[in-house]
């Protein structure tokens, strides 16, 4: 098992939903999400980790994110991307990667602020090694381009509330934990 902490944005359009249904493989298993800490193995501790995000969250206030336009990863995700508050989103995933969770930074892969729209491979995405180089599958990713370029997604919101979820080895199922606001600070 494993615990992730998330920011859910909580997207209202029905063409978002629907292209997210379509192409991205973990849809049924999470709502649309910015992730701020990755999954980390549950043996960390769940109240070790919960007090650690509090204390993390204690000197922050809420903050606006622009979530718009794409990007397609190194390993065939494409992603809807955060084009400002994205400063805010770096600085604070830095330091929530501090103390306990220090040893589970991951510094093989980049963090890139994102929310997932769809995968793009040829092959089955390997959670456990998610540095393998897959094949990109260039047709149904310029197709999906297309699509989704064609919505013109555009959302802002403000970052206000987290959520510690735990998630099984194989990624099926998950468990909402807990919830952390960001309270407004005078």
């Amino acid at each position: 098992m494993y615990y992730a902490l998330l920011y859910y944005p909580r997207i209202v359009h029905d063409g978002f939903h629907a292209f997210r249904n379509k192409y991205e493989p973990y849809s049924g298993l999470l709502a649309e999400h910015i992730p701020f800490v990755y999954p980390v193995p549950e043996n960390i501790g769940k109240k070790a980790l919960e007090n650690h995000i509090r204390s993390v969250l204690l000197n922050w206030k809420p903050f606006s994110i622009h979530i718009s336009g794409y990007q397609l990863t190194w390993d065939n995700w494409l992603i809807m991307t955060i084009k400002e508050g994205i400063e805010n989103i770096f600085k604070l995933h830095d330091e929530l990667y501090t103390g306990i969770l220090s040893p589970h930074l991951r510094n093989d892969i980049p963090f890139i602020p994102h929310i997932a729209m769809g995968l793009f491979s040829k092959e089955k995405y390997d959670t456990d090694n998610p540095t393998f180089q897959s094949t990109l599958d260039e047709r149904k990713y310029q197709m999906a381009l297309s699509e989704v370029e064609e919505m013109q997604l555009d959302f802002w919101r403000t970052v206000d509330c987290f959520t510690l979820i735990k998630i099984n080895e194989d990624f099926t199922k998950r468990w909402d934990i807990d919830e952390f606001k960001i309270d407004l600070k005078d």
